[in-house]
């Protein structure tokens, strides 16, 4: 039998896995609320996509106070509401010239 003592192991890497494992699933279930929220206020609720995207943009940032994030989540949360807004704008642009 191997020397084995219990508790003895590097487990440095499986630790550093696990962190970022669960610090991407907070990241992308956090974005998939988000845009659950925003499709649901626009669709299901009726209403306009603009306070849809404002509401979801409120509530995002203040999902990043809730759970402590740093600034590339809030970063990430406005550069899809822009992302979001020029693309709403571009289409009912589009659709006035046509």
């Amino acid at each position: 039998m191997a020397d084995y003592e219990r508790g003895t192991m590097e487990i440095g890497e499986q630790s550093r896995t696990f962190s970022n494992f669960m610090r991407l699933s907070i990241w992308f279930g956090g974005l998939t609320a988000l845009t659950v929220l925003f499709l649901s206020l626009t669709f299901a609720a009726g209403t306009s996509w603009m306070v849809a995207l404002l509401i979801t943009v409120i509530v995002g940032l203040a999902v990043g106070v809730a759970l402590d994030r740093r600034a590339r989540w809030y970063a990430t949360v406005i550069g899809l509401a822009v992302v979001i807004f020029l693309s709403a704008v571009t289409a009912n642009l589009v659709g006035m010239l046509l």
